[in-house]
């Protein structure tokens, strides 16, 4: 399995972007739902060529400790 990656942006005004990576299909969409609990809705969203392979089973285990 290949490992999966996440780069997190936040720009000087608080904007942030998520980045992922190692994903096939469909299941990028899952991470970025993942993070969209933690930073907020996304408002743009730009596909890799990754999103047009074939699915795989994706499932997120995370937690947020403060």
């Amino acid at each position: 399995m290949k490992a999966r990656e996440y780069e997190i942006t936040i720009g000087p005004t608080g904007e942030v972007e998520v980045h992922v990576d190692g994903f096939k299909g469909r299941g990028c969409l899952e991470a970025i739902r993942f993070f969209e609990q933690v930073v907020g809705e996304t408002k743009d969203l730009r596909h890799t060529s990754g999103f047009y392979e074939p699915e795989e089973d994706v499932r997120i285990h995370g937690e947020q400790r403060h």
